[in-house]
């Protein structure tokens, strides 16, 4: 559902992303991984449209961004920043009633909506609240929620099975700011989603956290791509290496996804 093709992108005389070959398949968890300054977030703000400089093909369903209506496009793929900063005095629920601005439905409707999502990243208690005065991570949270609340099919059909199907969920460091607890209750909301369609790549710097729910890890170095595949495939001492210029222990797990440490 969303491919790209000889992906690169300049600054100045410098590559910062050169030749990526990428595809992301429905309902994928892909994780991207890499160093500092590798290419990881340009990739991201490539693909949300942010970078309009780049070379290369962008495909979303089979079709160009530059193909789509913009609104259409909202309500197709959605992106959360690592810092995401707020200057007026929006109220949280009126923060997530932003990603239903292109839907067609009642405010009834799309309050129920965001009730439930709002519900599963328990961030209820937040409604009434000036985003500006909430912690690093709660507001985090509401812009994960806020993203999730885009990417909700119209109230009319959002029961359907393969509701989500051709929607992307694109996250950069999505953890970054969360106590433990909330990591994983973040994850295992967002890998629910991808059960029921949703694609969404995710870039993290916490490899042991993101890499049980990942279906494809890709793998940055230089803005190029070093090794695309399934983690057992991926992961491993020599490409990481490769990528860290460190050598790292990998303990087994009974998940079959290893343990990193240095």
């Amino acid at each position: 559902m969303l491919e790209l093709e000889k992906i690169a992108l300049y600054h100045g005389a410098t590559p910062l992303l050169n030749g990526l070959d990428i595809t992301l398949k429905v309902g994928e968890f892909a994780t991207v991984i890499g160093e500092n300054g590798c290419g990881k977030s340009t990739l991201l703000r490539c693909i949300a449209g942010l970078h309009g400089q780049y070379s290369g093909r962008v495909a979303l369903n089979d079709r160009e961004l530059s193909g789509w209506n913009t609104k259409t496009l909202a309500t197709q793929r959605a992106f959360v920043n690592q810092h995401n900063q707020v200057q007026f005095a929006f109220l949280t629920e009126e923060v997530l009633q932003l990603g239903r601005m292109n839907q067609k439905e009642t405010l009834a409707q799309s309050t129920e909506l965001i009730c439930q999502v709002a519900e599963q990243l328990s961030i209820g208690h937040l409604f009434g609240r000036d985003v500006r005065t909430l912690s690093g991570g709660e507001r985090q949270r509401v812009f994960i929620a806020k993203a999730l609340v885009q990417l909700l099919p119209n109230a009319n059909t959002v029961k359907y099975e393969g509701a989500f199907e051709g929607k992307l969920l694109l996250l950069d460091e999505p953890t970054s700011a969360l106590d433990f607890r909330f990591q994983k209750a973040m994850m295992d909301v967002i890998k629910s989603y991808c059960q029921q369609g949703l694609s969404v790549m995710c870039v993290s710097h916490d490899m042991n956290l993101v890499l049980p729910y990942a279906n494809q890890v890709i793998l940055l170095a230089n803005g190029r791509c070093l090794a695309q595949g399934q983690v057992c495939e991926v992961i491993n001492e020599q490409n990481l290496q490769l990528c860290f210029g460190v050598t790292p222990t990998l303990i087994p797990q009974a998940n079959s996804v290893p343990l990193i440490t240095h």
